[in-house]
């Protein structure tokens, strides 16, 4: 207990406001990513530098630093207690205000370095968001623009720590959407949070498509996504993704198989390329199946996620290579030789084998009000039957349809 209180007690000096002079002269913060935001942070009185004169923006910052970060910014009323620790008023306005659940933090204390999703929690909260899936607090963060990735890439390092830059940084822009202001967010990193709440990037990537639905409630729900035949034999689609086609940076390309051919058809002609439009999106079920057998093994012997209903088939390319239509199934090699389509017969043995299925879909503004559905195609070879529908989007006038 000793030692804590002395790290709290350090905390505290660190955080509190010394002089207004520190703000000018802070030696470390020329040229820092970050150096707008803290210093505007330090005007405002929540936070100063080092008594030698910097910042130290790079260092880490615990839990309890932060909370009283966000208390103070925010101008939440605290309690003082001289008998208690330094922290204590500031965690228990947190509570009051519904930033902080005693309970969030299931291991460490409050001297552990925060990380990032503990910090996005906090920050989610700060704005009004109710939510109780413990899976989604990064994906409201990303999506609200209070978080970015820390790449080009769209990483959103969810276990890292937090710099005391990126807590600045986070609590202006938790100040900016509280005034009303309209944050610009990273699309990629919504993109990874996404994928990282539900398994899925559809409502970021493809809007158009998907955006009805998810305004509906209509959920991915990827527990219904494995079939057991009762024999240890299993199949499920793990993922889907979708990828931007006409963005080479999208950092989702390469999951896209070296080996995946895309079917152009044009007019009477049939052919496979690799080359993709700009004006496409890449649909990517991800599927995994598991048998095994002492005899050969027909059919089809995974599910895999495929879109339906949406055009009249044709022509999917026009004649200037842009899609026009929904390409057919097409699938990646898998991890072993034996797999092509789905229809090759295995040899007897165990078989434990992921592979990508998919289909390009061009952009478009919005679906027709026919609607726009992702069905599950079933393991037959299983056993299997139907074809559900796993996700629907049909665009009607309560939700501002025609």
């Amino acid at each position: 207990m000793k030692k804590m209180i002395m790290i709290a007690a350090t905390a505290l000096s660190i955080l509190t406001v010394h002089t207004a002079a520190y703000a000018a002269d802070l030696t470390d913060l020329t040229g820092h990513w970050a150096g707008k935001s803290i210093s505007t942070a330090i005007t405002k009185g929540y936070v100063d530098g080092y008594p030698d004169g910097t910042f130290k923006p790079e260092q880490n910052i615990s839990r309890a630093e932060f909370i009283k970060l966000a208390v103070t910014a925010l101008s939440f009323k605290i309690n003082p207690n001289p008998s208690a620790l330094w922290y204590e008023p500031f965690v228990q306005s947190s509570v009051t205000n519904g930033l902080h659940m005693y309970e969030d933090y299931t291991s460490g204390d409050i001297d552990t370095p925060i990380t990032r999703e503990e910090m996005a929690r906090i920050a989610v909260r700060s704005v009004g968001e109710k939510n109780t899936d413990a899976l989604k607090w990064m994906y409201l963060a990303t999506s609200k623009g209070i978080i970015n990735g820390m790449d080009d890439q769209g990483t959103i390092g969810a276990e890292e720590p937090t710099t005391r830059a990126q807590a600045i940084t986070v609590i202006e822009r938790m100040l900016k959407l509280k005034s009303g202001e309209k944050l610009p967010t990273d699309k990629y990193a919504t993109s990874a949070a996404e994928i990282a709440w539900h398994r899925t990037n559809v409502y970021t990537m493809a809007p158009e498509y998907f955006g009805v639905g998810a305004a509906r409630g209509n959920p991915f729900k990827f527990e219904e996504l494995r079939y057991e035949d009762g024999k240890g034999n299993y199949s499920e689609t793990e993922k889907y993704i979708v990828v931007d086609m006409g963005d080479p940076t999208d950092p989702n390309r390469k999951l896209i198989p070296d080996n995946m051919r895309w079917i152009m058809a044009i007019g009477n002609e049939r052919t496979s390329t690799k080359d993709v439009p700009a004006n496409a999106y890449a649909f990517l079920s991800f599927d995994h199946f598991y048998v095994e057998s002492d005899t050969r093994l027909p059919g089809f012997l995974y599910s895999y996620l495929d879109v339906r209903n949406m055009y009249v088939t044709g022509d999917n390319f026009g004649k200037d290579g842009q899609l026009l239509d929904v390409t057919p199934y097409a699938e990646s090699a898998g991890d072993g030789p034996y797999i092509k389509f789905g229809r090759i017969t295995l040899p007897a043995g165990t078989h434990d084998i992921r592979l990508v299925t998919g289909q390009l879909v061009p952009k478009m503004k919005g679906v027709d009000g026919e609607g726009f559905g992702i069905y599950k195609r079933p393991a037959q070879g299983l056993g299997e039957k139907g074809s559900p529908v796993f996700f629907e989007s049909v665009i009607n006038k309560s939700l501002g349809g025609k």
